[in-house]
């Protein structure tokens, strides 16, 4: 029988999409996540560094054997670890992030491993604010020299050298003959860039401790003579004059009056002209993403941080009130494994700056 003469049901079209798989890996993030840093704060992940039994790192950690087994199972199956039998290990292409003390340590997982109270009492603090205290360590307390070190190697796995290319393509860098790198740490950037043109000299600017990395750096490749290192704060010290190009490769990260007077500053020390290149987390304009940069922001504000992310479009016109032209927004996402962007703006003659003309929309 066909039944009350409804359609075949095999014939009906759903009458909206099904969003509960997203809705799921949304919140599946959670279990893994907790499963993940549970791992990595027990030290499970150093202490595979070499083949186990779950029952020999259960012994090794303090856990229950049973339990244990199963998280490994579970680490297994989100490709983390290799299982061999009842023998677990990390994964030989995750070593070098995963396992403490190897060159590309992810620390960062700690970093978060260290906030995820924050996130755990999230409804509370959207309710009543950040608790007093909460405040990140602004610039004074930035890396130190070993993180820097961390952060050098991790540049060249493939974001410094997209940068380098894409930077040296521009015309007014292959002209450029002096350039700053503010807060540039390891000093990678700028001698990379000195390389590309053999005429540019570099001023790599930055904290005591911090310069003294960049030094031997610039020593390993040879370019003292066209690569030097500045100690100072360049929030509170003068940066100079005569630029052509000035840098910022993910320094600056302070409050928007602080902005403001940063990139006056950054204005001041260049030529007429002169590029401003900076790397950084943005919104888009709409504010609907990237996701993981919206994720970035809300941390930010539950924890009380000091830095903020703006948009594209409100970042252009902090550019246009120090007198800089923004002009091109490029997408670093392909070589890094964050929204990272790399924005290109120039210094305009206040006699040509309209500071009511709209931002000019990013080609990239």
């Amino acid at each position: 029988m066909s039944g009350t003469g409804k359609a075949r049901l095999s014939l009906t079209e759903a009458p909206l999409k099904d969003m509960v798989k997203n809705l799921r890996a949304v919140a599946n993030g959670f279990e893994t996540g907790q499963a993940f840093y549970t791992a990595l704060e027990l030290g499970v992940f150093d202490s595979l560094r070499t083949e186990k039994s779950a029952a020999e790192l259960a012994a090794e950690v303090g856990t229950i054997p049973d339990m244990t087994a199963r998280l490994l199972d579970l680490l297994a199956g989100l490709g983390l670890l290799e299982k061999n039998g009842n023998r677990y290990a990390v994964r030989d292409e995750y070593v070098p992030f995963l396992v403490e003390g190897e060159p590309y340590y992810a620390s960062y997982l700690r970093y978060s491993l260290d906030r995820r109270h924050y996130w755990m009492n999230l409804g509370e603090i959207l309710k009543n604010g950040p608790s007093p205290g909460m405040n990140a360590p602004g610039y004074d307390s930035g890396p130190g020299p070993g993180a820097v070190e961390h952060m050098a190697r991790n540049a060249v796995l493939g974001r410094l050298q997209a940068t380098l290319k894409i930077v040296s393509m521009l015309p007014e860098f292959r002209s450029a003959r002096r350039m700053i790198d503010l807060g540039g740490g390891h000093g990678l950037f700028g001698i990379g860039f000195a390389q590309e043109n053999l005429s540019l000299e570099v001023d790599v600017f930055d904290r005591p401790g911090v310069t003294d990395v960049a030094s031997r750096y610039i020593d390993e490749y040879g370019l003292q003579d066209r690569v030097r290192t500045i100690t100072g704060d360049y929030n509170a010290d003068s940066l100079g004059a005569g630029y052509d190009v000035a840098l910022d490769i993910c320094s600056f990260g302070g409050s928007r009056p602080g902005a403001k007077a940063f990139y006056e500053k950054v204005a001041g020390c260049l030529n007429e002209g002169g590029l401003f290149v900076k790397s950084t987390f943005t919104l888009d304009d709409d504010r609907k993403g990237p996701p993981l940069t919206l994720m970035f922001d809300l941390e930010e504000h539950i924890t009380g941080h000091g830095h903020f992310h703006v948009t594209n479009q409100e970042l252009f016109e902090q550019f246009a009130a120090a007198g800089l032209c923004g002009e091109k927004v490029i997408d670093l996402s392909p070589f890094v494994d964050v929204p990272m962007r790399l924005i290109i703006a120039k210094k305009v003659c206040e006699e040509t700056l309209d500071r009511g003309e709209p931002w000019r929309s990013a080609d990239g």
